[in-house]
């Protein structure tokens, strides 16, 4: 397994950065209320250690989760391309050590970690650290290739993907960017006033929660903008993992709104609801939509070719989607109990 990277070093800073990023994301996915509460009275692999009445204690429940869901898309890139090798991985890479990049500044910006957990202090930068070090030791497996040749431009001919992908980009560069620099914004748009810590995790999320998703959306962002620019030849590199990221923030949010734990309290948060779905749907529609432009050139499954590669996403996604219910659903019901 893995055995299409060549250099141990590089193995092993992928293997852990995508065991903390899998370990989070599953924790945040399924128990962000209980970790937002510091695990107090409830199962969660990791919780923030806040006590009940301090400043960290039961905000920002749905937020966590939502960004936990956008870590399981990375944690499957980065599963991806230890599965299919590195040449040509810098398009996953680079806007992925961007993003961690801005996520560990954010967090140290922003965090507010007097009566909280330290860890996401330091586990992020440690884990954008193996990250960029990976990619170092990948350069003589070609992870690079393609990258001295790029030069920007609008390389999609399909006008529906055009349109879809300008969207993307264009809304995912807003979200991004707003969270990132100016979360508190963001917060006062959502929430008439501050909401103190709840059980339930109801209360508002804090700067630092938000420019973690600034900073993880802007990956997606990025990711979608080498389509545009770049053309969409072998793009499902890059496209999958955001499929898949964005089917499951769906799921998630439908399944917490049926559980009392959704945000549809003022119109910001009824729009950000309406947001991920929309998002989602564009993600596939582009996919879709451009495998007559080479989205699935030299796709591969564990560095093998595939042969009929033409159905596979149209059997994986409701697949994935029917576990992913599942699992949440699940989840969902024991908590309730």
């Amino acid at each position: 397994m893995f055995d299409r990277i060549n250099s141990m070093p590089a193995k092993v800073c992928l293997v852990i950065s995508a065991l903390v990023s899998l370990i989070y994301s599953l924790n945040f996915l399924l128990f962000a209320d209980c970790y937002v509460t510091g695990g107090d009275g409830c199962f969660t692999l990791l919780s923030n250690e806040a006590a009940k009445g301090t400043q960290a204690w039961g905000r920002g429940g749905p937020e966590t989760g939502f960004n936990g869901a956008l870590m399981f898309g990375i944690t499957l890139a980065t599963l991806l391309l230890l599965n299919e090798g590195a040449k040509g991985m810098w398009r996953m890479m680079i806007p992925g050590l961007i993003g961690f990049t801005a996520m560990s500044v954010s967090i140290w910006m922003h965090g507010d970690f007097e009566d909280a957990s330290v860890a996401p202090k330091y586990v992020t930068p440690v884990v954008t650290a193996l990250y960029g070090a990976a990619y170092f030791f990948l350069k003589d497996e070609g992870v690079n290739d393609g990258l001295s040749d790029y030069k920007p431009g609008i390389k999609v001919k399909d006008k529906v993907a055009l349109g879809a992908l300008s969207v993307l980009v264009l809304t995912g560069l807003f979200y991004s960017l707003r969270m990132i620099f100016t979360p508190d914004s963001v917060i006062s748009d959502n929430f008439d006033t501050v909401i103190d810590g709840m059980a339930n995790g109801m209360g508002t999320p804090s700067d630092a929660t938000v420019a973690v998703s600034g900073s993880l959306i802007l990956i997606y962002t990025l990711w979608a903008g080498l389509v545009l620019t770049e053309g969409a030849s072998g793009k499902w590199t890059i496209i999958h993992p955001s499929m898949f990221a964005f089917l499951t923030i769906v799921i998630a949010t439908y399944v917490g709104f049926v559980s009392g734990v959704g945000r549809n309290g003022s119109d910001f948060q009824k729009m950000d609801a309406i947001v991920g779905p929309i998002v989602m749907l564009l993600t596939m529609l582009v996919y879709f939509r451009l495998k007559d432009e080479g989205m699935e050139d030299n796709m591969t499954m564990m560095g093998e070719p595939i042969e009929d590669s033409s159905n596979m996403m149209a059997k994986s996604l409701p697949m994935f989607a029917l576990v992913v219910g599942a699992v949440l659903g699940i989840n969902a019901m024991i908590n309730l109990w």
